[in-house]
């Protein structure tokens, strides 16, 4: 049953000093030549004022462009809606986006779909970076305080990210110093089962003129869950420093740190069914957890970045990023069905490891304008390297006690006695890539962008369980992308792309073997808008992908049970001739003076080489939409919010005692709310509800892991900004 409780004062007494940030914000200058020096804000992409839309972005091809002349289906999450609909995690912000899906293994490991594929390419500023380890996604955990925007490019970004994944790129992008002046904000929320969450975010200039700035930014939550046992502290430190060198030229140095420790953390779902084959009719706070359980994952990172802009207009930027994630986990699942009387009759599994993954990442890029034939065009060239090693171990266990009597499970288990840690994985990645794109103005209303990269991998991998221990696998491949973008008036465009895909995967196949790179094609064609002098942004998109060697599970002919290999982890088979067609529409930003919001409405069907459905347990269709209003007729500080998580039928396959069923689930919707009140002009409270009506269903996914969705949940908030 959903409770809400008021913050116990020792958990809102978390405070870090502010440290560390800054974007540059140079205005025009002439040097002792007289020639004009680059505004470096202008570099920027930079959020519109209390918006939901943005000037312009360059996550789809590096190229700074707004979203009407990106040849591409975009949806940027600004810092407004993110505060706006209190989103305190990555998955919370992709829930929320157009066209993307989640569902998850257990409490912990969760993934994400766009266009029928797994999101797996995630970019900081720009800059790719591992996907989670665990699911081969990105990191749900991530917390957006530290984030001013997050991009999400639908389609194939084979020319940013050197993987053409046609799903979708989640590109980051860091919060930076950009007041000269100190700021401090504070942010103390308490939520539905004891969330006790504390943020701050305070930026000062360093010295005099204010060319050297820090931002810093601290967040502590602890939380409860409506599953039973669960229970989560995260910490999240985030500082960054940017010196103005110069009129054009910005140097920044960052430190970020996030720890998740969560305990009575599940590993896999529950049985649906009992031995005689009848539904089991689970509580919602049904878990298969022990009281000893934990999975906890910590990340570090360190960046540097130079912006420079020369007379002639060209820009030039250099990152390094450094990543560091570690894990330390004890798990515990159970398989089988319980008998209808005794509850007795499930398997119990525990497993004990530990993993580090060590990321080094760095990209150089110039772009500026050119002319050729009398007309203006626009280059960006550059390259990007990273190094990766993954290495772990796992221990030993010796027999386990039986599970007992399902039904008064209590998590109360006796801990296993874990062996000494033997080595599991010593995976080491390289990848490396040129790539160039250019935007060619071939009439006054025609821009044609064409570009390529040119991408290497090369990794060495030790497991334990493949069928060689050690492998070599080295690709090279070129990944082309080309668009076009009409404008047919004042207000709309047209627009076509093309993509290549090709991606290598951590697919195993039966063997243990990874499976071979998917590859194929994805093209695009749709309308876009630009209304209310930029303020608010249109678009309808139509795609088609085309893809080999698409990853899908393997099931016993027999029971029809999951695959596993010896780590637990799911065995896969490569399929061919898959085709996936959709469309996408958004509508996002200011509607009138008193109204924004964003609404998102997606259709997909995706078919193997044979013509039967695949990966039906992810919604054909989802519509998504958040809308505020600002009745200052009826009283000044008032905005009042409310939002529709609406996602079609589903179906997946789970395991049952006669072998096996079809899971279907039909169409449903979840409510959200939102209403603040300004107190003062310093202080403001806040309330949320999320699945207000208190919708009951099931998240499915295609390893039959089926579990609840979250129950009707609510949070007050107290925000001062200073």
């Amino acid at each position: 049953m959903t409770h809400f409780a008021l913050p116990r004062p020792r958990r809102l007494a978390f405070a870090v000093a502010v440290l560390l940030s800054a974007p540059c914000a140079a205005t025009a200058a002439e040097t002792p030549d007289g020639r004009d020096t680059v505004k470096l804000d202008e570099v920027l992409t930079i959020a519109k004022e209390d918006t939901y839309t943005v000037d312009s972005t360059s996550a789809a091809t590096k190229l700074n462009l707004s979203p009407r002349e990106t040849p591409q289906s975009i949806t940027v999450i600004t810092r407004e809606r993110i505060e706006d609909q209190n989103l305190t995690s990555l998955r919370d912000v992709l829930d929320n986006t157009p066209g993307v899906y989640s569902d998850a293994y257990d409490t912990e490991r969760v993934l994400f779909y766009a266009r029928g594929f797994l999101v797996d390419t995630l970019l900081f500023d720009g800059v790719p970076a591992l996907p989670n380890f665990n699911t081969g996604s990105v990191d749900e955990t991530i917390d957006p305080a530290i984030y001013d925007r997050i991009e999400v490019v639908r389609g194939a970004t084979g020319l940013m990210s050197g993987a053409g994944n046609p799903a979708a790129s989640i590109n980051l992008v860091r919060k930076h110093a950009d007041s000269r002046t100190p700021t401090l904000a504070i942010d103390l929320s308490a939520g539905s089962w004891s969330d006790y969450r504390t943020q701050i975010d305070g930026s000062v200039p360093l010295n005099a003129d204010a060319s050297i700035r820090a931002r810093g930014v601290a967040v502590y939550e602890e939380r409860d869950s409506f599953q039973a046992l669960y229970h989560k502290d995260t910490s999240v430190l985030y500082g960054i420093v940017d010196a103005d060198l110069g009129e054009s030229t910005r140097l920044s140095f960052g430190i970020d740190h996030q720890n998740n420790k969560p305990t009575g953390n599940t590993w896999g779902s529950f049985p649906l069914f009992l031995a005689d084959g009848r539904w089991a009719g689970w509580n919602r706070s049904v878990t298969t957890a022990t009281d000893w359980s934990f999975w906890n994952r910590r990340t570090d990172s360190a960046f540097a970045e130079l912006r420079h802009g020369f007379a002639n207009d060209w820009r030039l930027q250099a990152t390094a990023n450094w990543r560091r994630y570690e894990e330390d986990v004890a798990l515990f699942y159970v398989s089988g069905f319980p008998d209808p009387v005794t509850g007795e009759g499930l398997e119990p599994y525990a497993y004990r490891n530990r993993a580090r993954i060590i990321d080094r990442s760095v990209d150089l890029y110039a772009s500026g304008p050119f002319s050729l034939f009398g007309r203006e065009h626009e280059l960006v060239a550059g390259f990007s390297a990273s190094r990766s090693a993954n290495t772990g171990t796992e221990m030993a266990i010796g027999d386990l006690a039986g599970t007992g009597n399902f039904f008064h499970w209590d998590g109360s288990y006796p801990r296993p006695v874990f062996g000494p840690a033997t080595p599991l994985t010593d995976i080491d990645t390289d990848q490396d890539g040129l790539y160039a794109a250019a935007r060619f103005s071939l009439a006054d209303p025609l821009k044609w962008i064409v570009g390529a990269r040119r991408a290497r991998w090369e990794i060495d991998s030790f497991y334990l369980y493949d069928a060689t221990v050690t492998s070599h696998y080295d690709y090279d491949e070129t990944i082309p992308y080309t668009g076009l973008v009409y404008d047919v008036s004042r207000e709309f465009s047209l627009f076509a792309s093309f993509t290549g895909i090709f991606k290598p995967q951590n697919g195993r196949d039966l063997s243990g073997r990874f499976l071979d790179p998917m590859d194929g094609r994805s093209a695009e064609i749709g309308i876009k808008g630009e209304h209310r002098d930029g303020r608010l942004n249109t678009s309808l998109t139509v795609f088609e992908t085309r893809q080999d060697n698409v990853a899908a599970p393997v099931f016993d002919p027999e029971t029809g049970e999951p695959v596993l290999l010896p780590d637990g982890t799911q065995a896969s088979a490569p399929i061919d001739g898959t085709r996936t067609r959709g469309f996408e529409a958004e509508i996002s930003g200011r509607f009138s003076e008193n109204w924004q919001g964003s609404l998102g409405w997606s259709r997909y069907v995706m078919h193997d080489g044979e013509g039967r459905p695949v990966r039906t347990f992810i919604p054909g269709t989802l519509v998504r939409g958040f809308v505020t209003w600002t009745p200052k007729q009826w009283a000044d500080g008032l905005t009042l919010g409310g939002g529709i998580d609406w996602q079609g039928r589903s179906a997946t396959f789970v395991s049952s005692p006669d072998g096996g069923t079809i899971l279907g689930q039909g169409g449903f919707a979840r409510l959200q709310l939102m209403a603040r009140y300004a107190l003062s002009p310093v202080w403001s409270v806040q309330f949320n509800a999320d699945n207000a009506l208190d919708k009951n269903y099931f998240v499915l996914d295609q390893y039959d892991n089926t579990y609840y969705g979250t129950p009707a949940n609510y949070t007050l908030s107290l925000r001062g900004q200073f």
